[in-house]
């Protein structure tokens, strides 16, 4: 590649002066990466909520609001609006059905519930066809009962597509009980 050709391509990309193969690599198509897919024998969400879940806003919040929130079978929830939204930011309270965080906790186990996005549709009622506002969201904190597992409450974190968030991301390996490279207490 003449010099010509590597002032023209770092001219016109802004790129860094590059020796021929790498040059040849820029130059190429991008390959474009197979669609992602579920494991066989991991979880995958119910498709009758269809990862959306439904929600009503509360108008206050509160210990005695939560205790009633709980007893008629809804979760007291928040959503911020970043990661660090609880020393600032917009934030909104509000009660998602218990059953419904229950069954995606159990079907999914923990760890994947807390590093799944999910689609959160916010309606003046449960039953209403209305939607007031409807967000991407990870749920960031699920705090449950010590006792009883009971889900106590659930923070989340709006997930708009340009937003830069930090999950834990589970990890399964496969097949550990027959690796050689594990030791066995």
């Amino acid at each position: 590649m003449s010099i010509r050709h590597r002032q023209i391509l770092t001219n016109g990309l802004h790129l860094r002066h590059f020796c021929q193969s790498s040059a040849a690599a820029v130059l190429q198509d991008p390959i474009e990466p197979p669609p992602l897919t579920y494991l066989e024998g991991m979880p995958r969400p119910d498709p009758i909520y269809e990862e959306i879940i439904r929600a009503i806003p509360r108008r206050s919040s509160g210990k005695n609001i939560s205790a009633k929130e709980r007893k008629v079978g809804r979760v007291p929830s928040i959503v911020f609006e970043q990661e660090d939204g609880q020393h600032g930011g917009n934030k909104r309270i509000i009660s998602v059905r218990t059953n419904q965080i229950r069954k995606l906790v159990n079907h999914m186990g923990r760890s994947f519930f807390l590093s799944r996005l999910f689609d959160l549709e916010v309606a003046p009622d449960f039953e209403s066809d209305e939607i007031i506002e409807k967000v991407g969201v990870f749920p960031g904190k699920l705090h449950l009962h010590a006792g009883t597992d009971a889900v106590l409450n659930v923070t989340f974190i709006r997930a708009p597509s340009h937003a830069l968030l930090k999950v834990d991301v589970p990890l399964v390996f496969r097949g550990e009980d027959a690796s050689p490279g594990l030791k066995k207490d």
